[in-house]
């Protein structure tokens, strides 16, 4: 048996115990809620029977009984101490998280692993995902695995990149059988395509999967943190991370808390080209959540750089994100900065191919905050590479070689 835990809104503190996927409190659609384990046995913490699976910290994960526990591969991964970056920026101590060594060389396959194992344990077969890449790759890999039945919808002006991502996926992995994956092809924006998803999932009754409010994914992903304090000892100093939807630097968040009760500071980084984040921070914009605010892309960054406010923001901002971007310029700025960036990456020995765009505005995001003084030359930093590379920049061509 694993522990027992529940879940309480952040806004009402109701209690939830039932085993039905919930997306938010009854309160309001911005009750979110964590799941919270108040019974750990902390002697059986990290369990050594799982060895370097992601199961080994059961104790705090969302599964009340281990025989429903999926294993999809994830394993722990390499946290690189850099002194090259250290000493490039005028810090102390710097860490990489590679966590681009996963089995589709992302992070979104620990959203994957907890995802489908706590669906199949409250009685799901089926379930209904939206992504233009990543983290949908990584779920259609978990349903060919688990057997589990999985409705993928794209956008149709992500298609040519899903179709290349999606076929890479079927011929890596020759013995898993993906019938029981059904791709959907709707709407031209990932926004139409996630509306198509939502319809879908309510008129058959099955879970949605998708971006921050699903805490089961918030729970899998705080396994990447669960590693860096396993590694540490103790919490760094700084955690900064690209900053997308935020689910990362949240996750990152809630496993430092459930572990020694405390955070450190998190850095969430943007291209300058894309920043509505962290043009809401600082009052520029209309920081309400869904407001579109930046009506031209000027980034090659496509992980992280989404226009819009998400639901996120305020609970980001409650547990106290430092917002900040990078690469004032856009794309031009980009071009002459990745390849300072991706070489700083390589002296340390991180692969070439191995650090993906996002991770190059978060190691630009700790130098920015280092020449402000805002990161202390003596405090311990954790870059999180959350993925490998993957867009065909022209001049980095090398690097996908």
């Amino acid at each position: 048996m694993a522990g027992y835990f529940y879940r309480r809104c952040v806004k009402c503190g109701k209690k939830y115990i039932i085993d039905k996927h919930i997306r938010n409190c009854s309160c309001s659609a911005e009750g979110l809620l964590p799941f919270q384990y108040p019974e750990v046995n902390w002697d059986n913490y990290p369990d050594p029977k799982y060895k370097d699976s992601v199961w080994r910290f059961h104790e705090i994960l969302p599964l009340r009984d281990l025989e429903n526990a999926i294993e999809l591969g994830i394993k722990k991964v390499p946290l690189i101490k850099c002194k090259n970056i250290a000493q490039a920026f005028g810090l102390t101590e710097v860490y990489v998280k590679m966590d681009s060594m996963q089995p589709t060389e992302t992070f979104k396959d620990r959203e994957a692993f907890m995802t489908f194992s706590r669906l199949k344990e409250m009685g799901y077969n089926e379930l209904v995902g939206a992504s233009t890449g990543d983290s949908g790759i990584s779920h259609c890999r978990g349903a060919g695995i688990s057997g589990m039945g999985l409705h993928m919808f794209v956008p149709n002006n992500a298609r040519a990149r899903w179709e290349e991502l999606y076929n890479r996926l079927i011929s890596s992995n020759g013995k898993v059988n993906y019938d029981c994956v059904q791709l959907h092809y709707s709407g031209v924006t990932f926004d139409e395509a996630i509306a198509a998803a939502y319809d879908f999932a309510r008129k058959m009754d099955l879970p949605l999967e998708y971006w921050f409010y699903n805490q089961i994914r918030i729970e899998g992903m705080k396994t990447m943190g669960l590693e860096v304090l396993e590694d540490l000892g103790r919490i760094p100093d700084w955690y900064v991370q690209g900053l997308g939807s935020g689910t990362g630097i949240f996750s990152f968040w809630k496993g430092c808390m459930e572990v020694y009760g405390q955070s450190p500071n998190l850095g969430g980084i943007q291209p300058a080209g894309c920043a509505p984040m962290v043009l809401a921070s600082r009052g520029l914009v209309d920081g309400t959540v869904g407001t579109r605010v930046v009506p031209v892309l000027d980034t090659y960054v496509l992980g992280i750089g989404i226009p819009k406010i998400f639901e996120s923001y305020p609970h980001l901002c409650r547990i106290g994100v430092t917002f900040e971007d990078v690469f004032e310029g856009g794309k031009k700025t980009e071009l002459k900065e990745f390849p300072r960036l991706l070489e700083l990456f390589h002296a340390d020995g991180i692969p070439h191919g191995k650090a993906g765009l996002e991770s190059l505005a978060a190691l630009a995001g700790v130098e920015k905050l280092a020449q402000k003084g805002l990161i202390g030359p003596e405090q311990t930093v954790v870059i999180g590479c959350t993925g490998r590379m993957r867009l065909d920049v022209p001049e980095l061509e090398k690097e996908l070689e």
